[in-house]
């Protein structure tokens, strides 16, 4: 029984284009997947010349795939092949301890294959600075949901203290957001005293940190 059917787009390419190329356009095409790899094609029959009219899956994906290739001539073959998916994932740069809280340089992004990514991975880095780790994590590992806290955003006009500190002095002041921000992100914020606008690190709800 044929479980996934797609009408195939149309392609500006050479009629002598190899069927694994032709494979790995089509599931880019239909499937949400970042890349993806074809290997091993073994075909049940000779394919008719230009592009199949319509590719059905069969069974699989990833994994070993059976594809149904239809061509405009009435002609159908199956195409057999194995089939690696990728999509992007956040990763750890380091080992980190439960309650660490991340920041931008603790991260990246990077390709993995859809079999080792947790079901609920994170995919984006943009809101992970500031939230604190719920378990302890091993470097080089996808980060999921349930292992980061939600972020928290505070609102501009929030009152802060600010802290100006240096290896030679330390400054407290007090402070407003000029802008809203996220725990661990970089935030404007006017000092009351001087009416000076300054950028700092938004550690917690309540202090922004100044790093000379």
């Amino acid at each position: 029984m044929l479980c996934a059917a797609f009408l195939v787009p149309v392609f500006n390419m050479a009629e002598a284009m190899q069927i694994d190329d032709v494979l790995r356009a089509f599931v880019k095409d239909n499937y949400p997947w970042a890349e993806v790899d074809i290997a091993d094609v073994v075909l049940s029959g000779e394919p008719s010349a230009g592009q199949p009219e319509r590719i059905l899956v069969q069974k699989g994906l990833p994994s070993k795939t059976v594809f149904v290739l239809e061509y405009q001539d009435g002609k159908r073959i199956t195409a057999t092949a194995h089939v690696k998916a990728f999509d992007w994932a956040v990763m750890t740069r380091r080992a980190l301890k439960k309650g660490y809280l991340l920041q931008d340089e603790d991260v990246y992004t990077a390709l993995m294959e859809i079999s080792r990514i947790p079901k609920d991975a994170v995919r984006v880095s943009d809101r992970l600075a500031g939230t604190a780790l719920t378990r302890s994590v091993a470097a080089n590992a996808p980060l999921a949901a349930g292992m980061v806290q939600e972020s928290r955003q505070v609102k501009r006009g929030q009152r802060v203290m600010i802290i100006a500190a240096s290896e030679a002095f330390s400054i407290m002041a007090k402070g407003e957001l000029r802008e809203a921000g996220y725990v661990g992100s970089d935030v404007k914020v006017v000092n009351l005293d001087s009416k000076k606008i300054i950028v700092g690190r938004l550690i917690n709800e309540n202090t922004v940190k100044v790093v000379f």
